[in-house]
């Protein structure tokens, strides 16, 4: 019988800590996977994230009604049935430029097209907030840290896109390419934080298109930036090369990407530091979607990662099959995607988006800076790279007396007063006359007084900057960043299992709810011994030096997941490691959770349960915990271990 069905039988209930009965919704999923050529460790895994999010599917922290997210599924169908329809071919591709090299008319389009959303409120609170807080709850988890990262993000894109040209016919994506700010000696004066496109970059946003918005935070605040993020990074060109120094995808993406110069997720998220800074939205991983910032940056990283993917191609690398290795649940290449629809993650991978849309390159000295207007972006001679204009350069530049249009919120004309204004007076801080206090100048980066008024949104789980800017070391920053997420806190704890330094690793967190008096520890027995007879593939992956075993705790009676690992020897023929599982505290009632272990290679272990003083048997790793002594668990994290406590559960891990 194999590895993965899970004895059904029940031990007596004399101690705290007893099996209990596999679900029998989790026991005909794993019955039905049976004769599906897949590994064990897939099968379990599968079919454990079906069950907790049948389990947990009305209690999602998305904040949606069912209108809503009907909406979302037609859009959704749609998508899915026109990338299974394309054909080779005979298709008129969209075409998606840099922001910049934009017409005036395509700017004007796109920016209509996202205010029309903001402001459809035919399902609450409107199709714009839909769309951006589909980027919480399990997403989290599931669309970073892991090889889905760039598979969910080119799907969530081409949706916002749809919904876009649903609003004006012809409208495509634009994106921004930060390395155009990044060559600036002020990144933070680019043009591009101005009311001709995104708005100001600090503060609230009191001008352009997406001025005074209200966003879905609770409590709803006024959409923020705080740009330069202290400790962050736009994408520097240099550094980006790394990249494409690769071959693989598990060379660029976390967690396998030898170092953070060739990770294509850590150049990510420096932007997003960047721009949301201590207090704006785009810090924030709930939140950064709230910003329209957000589609513009993902779709500069999606345009490299297509990048990528033709340097792949040349190389006889199938794109479409290269996905990475993942013991991560969230990441597995067949795990539905999260809020998505009837998409799996490895489908974002697929080469149907191709025939759907297409690139221009981004701006270079040759191709003339994608053709941008010189008020927008020049050629750095010096650097041999278009670098980015700043508000000042552009009046000094004549830019208005091209630029018909600019947003105060909504669309205004630009007075001929301002143009003939900016042509005779270069270094003057312009006021367009709107607002007595000239606080919506064209030079004026924010407006305190706004700032000031109006609370900043309330940010639980930030970005961090892998790769950063020396010159945003010197920022202070204004709040300290919040550990808790949600109603989880991801926290570390160092329990002599493994190396400090290691804990970073997503796979050696804790996932816990922030009330810690709720919770509490039991310890378990990990024995691994060597196997005489390895598969090539396993050995292969082997002569590392060392290998992990995660143990993993999914609560079936509350909504909470607890992750440890430890570290062991290759050269070890047989050890024996002690470790803790977390759980809810039966404080009433009874709780029910399901615990296993599995090596680095996605190997399960086999559980075993205590029947006697010293007796062990083969069990499927369901218990149920009720509040009976003695005692089988610490009271709780804070509390003190005791070592003479026998683990209830025993893994042997055979590698």
């Amino acid at each position: 019988m194999a590895s993965y069905f899970l004895l059904l039988f029940l031990i007596p209930a004399s101690a705290l800590i007893m099996e209990d009965i596999v679900p029998p919704m989790l026991e005909e999923c794993y019955s039905a996977q049976v004769a599906k050529n897949v590994t064990a460790y897939d099968v379990q895994t599968s079919c454990l994230e079906f069950f907790l999010g049948q389990m947990y599917k009305n209690s999602s922290t998305i904040r949606l009604g069912k209108e809503a997210f009907a909406w979302l599924d037609t859009i959704g169908r749609e998508l899915h049935i026109r990338l299974r329809r394309q054909s080779k071919g005979n298709n008129r591709l969209r075409v998606r430029k840099e922001i910049r090299a934009l017409s005036e008319n395509e700017r004007e389009d796109f920016l209509d097209a996202v205010r029309a959303l903001k402001n459809d409120k035919s399902v609450s609170p409107n199709q714009y907030d839909v769309i951006a807080l589909i980027h919480q709850g399990d997403t989290e988890y599931s669309a970073h840290g892991g090889p889905n990262f760039v598979s969910w993000h080119r799907y969530y894109c081409l949706m916002f896109e749809d919904a876009l040209r649903k609003k004006k016919r012809g409208v495509t994506l634009p994106y921004w390419d930060s390395t155009l700010e990044f060559l600036m000696k002020k990144p933070e004066d680019s043009i591009l934080f101005t009311k001709i496109f995104l708005g100001n970059p600090k503060g609230v946003v009191f001008s352009g298109p997406f001025a005074f918005w209200k966003t879905p935070t609770k409590p709803q605040s006024l959409l923020r930036r705080d740009i330069p993020g202290a400790f962050s990074s736009l994408i520097n060109p240099q550094t980006l090369q790394q990249v494409f120094k690769k071959k693989y995808h598990r060379e660029i993406l976390t967690p396998t990407a030898g170092s953070d110069e060739a990770n294509l997720e850590a150049h990510h998220d420096g932007v997003h530091v960047w721009v949301g800074g201590a207090d704006g939205h785009m810090g924030g991983v709930y939140t950064s979607p709230m910003d329209p910032v957000f589609f513009l940056h993902h779709c500069f990283i999606d345009y490299l990662w297509e990048k990528f993917r033709q340097r792949q191609k040349r190389f006889g690398i199938n794109s479409e099959t290269d996905y990475p290795p993942t013991t991560d649940p969230y990441h597995l290449p067949n795990r539905p995607m999260d809020g998505l629809g009837l998409h799996t993650n490895i489908d974002g991978y697929s080469n149907s988006f191709s025939r759907i849309y297409r690139y221009a390159d981004a701006p270079t000295c040759k191709n003339k800076c994608g053709r941008a207007h010189k008020g927008f972006l020049f050629c750095d001679s010096k650097k041999n790279a278009c670098v980015a204009r700043s508000r000042y350069d552009f009046r000094r530049q004549n830019g208005f007396t091209s630029v018909r249009n600019w947003y105060m919120g909504t669309k205004t004309k630009i007075p001929e007063s301002v143009k003939t204004l900016a042509k005779s007076s270069a270094g003057v801080t312009l006021n367009d006359g709107i607002g007595s206090d000239g606080a919506s100048g064209f030079d004026l980066k924010e407006n305190k007084q706004q700032s000031t008024a109006n609370r900043a949104p309330t940010i639980t789980r930030k970005f961090t900057a892998r790769l950063v800017d020396p010159r945003t070391r010197g920022r202070q920053r204004r709040s300290i960043d919040s550990s808790f997420v949600g109603n989880n806190v991801k926290i570390v704890f160092d329990i002599n299992l493994h190396p400090r330094q290691e804990m970073k690793s997503y796979s050696s967190s804790n996932w816990i709810p922030n009330d810690l008096d709720n919770w509490a520890i039991s310890p378990i027995a990990i024995i691994t011994k060597k196997a005489r007879n390895g598969t090539p593939e396993h050995s292969r992956l082997k002569n590392k030096g060392t290998f992990n075993i995660t143990f993993q705790t999914d609560g079936f009676s509350y909504r909470g997941r607890h992750m440890e690992y430890i570290i062991v020897d290759e050269r070890t023929l047989t050890s024996e490691s002690v470790g803790s599982i977390g759980f809810e505290k039966p404080v009433s009632g009874e709780t029910k959770a399901y615990v296993r272990a599995y090596d680095s290679y996605g190997k399960l272990c086999q559980p075993s349960c205590l029947v006697s003083q010293s007796t062990y048997k083969e069990c499927s790793g369901m218990i149920k915990v009720t509040s009976d002594y003695p005692r089988m668990y610490f009271d709780s994290y804070n509390g003190n271990s005791d070592s003479n406590m026998k683990p209830f559960l025993k893994f042997i891990c055979v590698n």
